[in-house]
Parts: structure tokens; C-alpha cells; sequence
């Protein structure tokens, strides 16, 4: 009777069994039909496909609701089911987990627990990079590098790095339109300055390509032909007013050449006078009252005649330093010329470094400002993938085949950077940029067209 009654109750619980397994059976057939997500996950190789963080899957224990449900892998791989302690199901297969289960509930919980383990949700793939909106997808078995690019939006920067691009272009642009201006500046200023330093009457600035037309070149040069004008003109002046005094001097030594002339004439009048009257002083005929006169006059006379010969001498002297005060105005000139010639020819120097660098970063700006990602543009693609636990960089084309968890890199090659002539490299519109990419036949951005 014992025998009856357990093959009667072993029947019994078997009959449940199957009718739990056929309503599960035509739920799961439903639910592929009304969810396509669900449907791919069916399609998991349950013997080949493992699980790792992020997948979501179904845990159905027949006859207890309670311990079913859907179940999040954590970051650590593991799952958890109400009485159950985590339950590590990172790195192994659908059967593998559905074992792990059964082991963990027959472990004091259920007699003879039945468990059926199958994909909720596989892991999403991630697009990150120079796409539209990256983020995290969901997986669809046969999606490509082209998919899931497209779920992402498509190539091409999102909406804030495209306003940073266009912002950080027209930072670029001044930066090489200020340093431009500095160099034509200075080229100009260059050519004055060594026309002044050879002591020519005129300069001729350096030829630019838009020279006729740009309105701060025009400036620049009229500048400076006005300080070209100036300086030769204060330096003129300097050197007419010292030369106009040695018309003066040379007057005054002439004046007081003659007069030394006459005294030392009547000096000697004198003297003759003094030999006469001393003939006479020795005879008797004189007194020694006017020979003592006649000895003053001739010593006053003498000084007179020495003073006129310090005159001159001083005046002489006076004209000479007028010849050197007139060279020393012309090679303090020369020096200063000199000193502001080197100084131009080292930033020059400078500029020859920072304005090709600046023009540089300016257009590759602008190719990112522009849609740098356009059609025709060339795209870096790498896939990170679990390994064995460990992830792996591969490289990828857009046909390439896509798998759960995927971290999908996409990065525009750097584009190929213009050639300009730094000399006369003027502001680079997105209409002047055009014309260079015509020229070399590259394919417009979407926004220069």
C-alpha cells in the first residue's frame, strides 16, 4: 500500500512537471514572438556562449515562482537567487550555469530541484568615439561595426564636441591672424629699418599676395613709411643745426685771425718803438717814466695778440667737436636702427616657429569644425573583447561582426593638414578652405559645401 501511494505521488508530481514545463514552453514561444530581443537571445549556442557581466538572464525553477525570475550578472560575475547565496556564473556556459543552480538549491533548499537557465538580454554593445551619440546599445545577433555605428547615430562628432570644434577653430583663427599681422609687421618693419641702416632715401616693403586689398597691410606699410619719413627727417634737422654753427665759428676765427694780425703788427710797432727809446734812454735824451710806459703797452699788447690766438684756438676746437657731435648723432642713429634690426630678425625667428605650428592646429581645427568624419574620410575602428576573462584590443572594418559586450572605438584619421605660405598666410574662412581642398582634390566637408 506504501508502494502505491509514493508510485501514485511520484506520477503526480511528474504530471506537474510537464504541465508547468508546456506553460512554460508556450510562454517562452509568445514571448519570442512579441519580443525580437528575446528571440535573438534564444538563439545563444547554450553550450558555447558564456556568460559574463552585464547579461541578463531567465532562471526558471519548475514549481517554485518564488525562486524564478530574470537575474542581473554583476560586475563581480556572480547572480543571486532568494535563499541563495551569489552564485559566480562569470566564464561559463548557459548548461554550466543552469548546473551551478541546481547544485547551490539541492544544497538543503530542494529535494531534486528542476532548473532551466536561458538569455533575457545579452550584454550591450558600447560605441564610443567619434560618433554621434555614443552610449551603450543593445545586441542584435548579425550586427557589424556599420550597425551598430548607425545606432549610434553615424559618424561624426556629437553636438557639443561639434560646437567646441567650431569654437576652438575661431579661437585658432585669431591666434593666426594676430601672429600673420605680427609677421607682416615685422617684414616691413625689417626692410625700413635696413634702408635706414645703408642710409638710402626711400624703401620698398615686401610683396604680399593680398597685399592690394587687405586693408591692415595697407596700414602697416603706410606706418611705416611714416616713421621712415620721421626719423630721416629729426635726423636731418639734427645734423643741419650742428653744421649751421660752423658757418659762425668759422667767421669768428676768421675775425680773430685778422685781429691777431693787426696786433701782433702793432705789437711789433711797438717794439721798434721800445729799441728807439732806449737809444735815446742811453744817450741821455729819455726818461725812465716812458720806458716804463712803453714796456706796459707792449706787455698789454702781447696779451691782447695771445688772447685773440686763444680765441682762435678755442673756436677751432669748437668746430671740430661740431665734426664729431654730427658723427656721433649719425652712428647713435645707426645703433638704435641696428638694435631694433636685430631685435625684428629674432621675433621673425620666433615667428618662423610659432605661426606654421598655429596654422597647423588652425586647420586641423577647422577640418574638425567642418565635419572632419565626412563621407569619403577614413575611420580607425577598434573592438575591445573579453578573452578568457581578459580583454583584447582587435582592429575592425565597419563589415566586421559584432558580439555581446563589445566596446566599439571609432576615431577619424588625422586629417591631412594644408599647405599655406606662413609669409602671407592670411584668415582661413570655411569658403577659402574650400578652394584648397578643390585644389587638392580631397572631399569637402559637409560644411563647406
Amino acid at each position: 500500500m506504501v508502494h502505491d501511494q509514493e508510485l501514485i505521488s511520484i506520477t503526480s508530481a511528474n504530471a506537474r512537471v510537464a504541465a508547468a514545463f508546456r506553460r512554460f514552453s508556450q510562454a517562452a514561444c509568445l514571448a519570442a514572438l512579441l519580443f525580437p530581443a528575446t528571440l535573438s537571445a534564444e538563439g545563444v549556442d547554450s553550450h558555447a556562449y558564456r556568460l559574463a557581466p552585464g547579461d541578463r538572464i531567465t532562471v526558471t525553477v519548475f514549481g517554485q515562482p518564488e525562486l524564478s525570475g530574470d537575474v542581473l550578472i554583476d560586475d563581480a560575475g556572480a547572480i543571486t537567487i532568494p535563499l541563495t547565496d551569489p552564485i559566480e556564473v562569470k566564464d561559463v556556459t548557459l548548461l554550466e550555469c543552469q548546473k551551478r543552480i541546481v547544485d547551490r538549491l539541492a544544497d538543503g533548499i530542494l529535494r531534486k530541484p528542476s532548473v532551466s537557465v536561458r538569455i533575457a538580454e545579452l550584454r550591450p554593445i558600447s560605441v564610443l568615439g567619434d560618433v554621434r551619440l555614443p552610449g551603450a546599445y543593445p545586441f542584435r545577433y548579425g550586427s557589424t561595426i556599420q550597425s551598430a555605428v548607425a545606432l549610434a547615430g553615424g559618424f561624426g562628432p556629437g553636438e557639443l564636441l561639434r560646437n567646441t570644434a567650431v569654437s576652438e577653430f575661431l579661437l585658432a583663427e585669431e591666434r593666426v591672424s594676430q601672429l600673420t599681422l605680427q609677421k607682416r609687421t615685422l617684414l616691413v618693419r625689417k626692410a625700413r629699418l635696413e634702408a635706414q641702416r645703408d642710409g638710402q632715401d626711400t624703401f620698398s616693403p615686401p610683396a604680399f599676395s593680398d597685399a592690394d586689398d587687405d586693408k591692415d597691410t595697407i596700414k602697416i606699410v603706410a606706418n611705416e613709411r611714416d616713421i621712415f619719413a620721421t626719423r630721416g627727417a629729426i635726423l636731418r634737422d639734427q645734423i643741419d643745426l650742428l653744421r649751421s654753427e660752423k658757418p659762425h665759428l668759422q667767421e669768428q676765427i676768421e675775425a680773430n685771425t685778422k685781429q691777431g694780425d693787426a696786433g701782433k703788427k702793432q705789437l711789433d710797432l711797438i717794439q721798434q718803438q721800445i729799441e728807439r727809446y732806449e737809444k735815446l734812454f742811453k744817450q741821455g735824451l729819455g726818461t725812465q717814466n716812458n720806458d716804463f710806459q712803453y714796456r706796459v703797452l707792449e706787455a698789454n699788447q702781447e696779451a691782447s695778440v695771445w688772447r685773440l690766438l686763444s680765441d682762435i684756438s678755442r673756436l677751432q676746437m669748437q668746430s671740430g667737436e661740431l665734426d664729431f657731435k654730427i658723427q656721433e648723432v649719425e652712428a647713435a642713429f645707426k645703433r638704435q636702427v641696428a638694435t631694433e634690426l636685430q631685435e625684428t630678425r629674432d621675433r621673425l625667428n620666433e615667428l618662423e616657429v610659432t605661426l606654421p605650428a598655429a596654422i597647423r592646429i588652425r586647420d586641423v581645427k577647422l577640418q574638425y569644425a567642418g565635419g572632419a568624419a565626412a563621407q569619403g574620410s577614413r575611420h580607425l575602428i577598434s573592438i575591445t573583447r573579453a578573452r578568457s576573462g581578459h580583454p583584447v584590443v582587435l582592429d575592425a572594418s565597419e563589415t566586421t561582426p559584432v558580439e555581446p559586450g563589445d566596446v566599439i572605438n571609432v576615431q577619424s584619421e588625422m586629417p591631412h593638414v594644408l599647405q599655406h605660405d606662413e609669409a602671407a598666410a592670411g584668415p582661413l574662412t570655411l569658403q577659402s578652405y574650400k578652394m584648397q581642398e578643390t585644389q587638392s582634390g580631397e572631399t569637402l566637408s559637409p560644411i563647406s559645401r
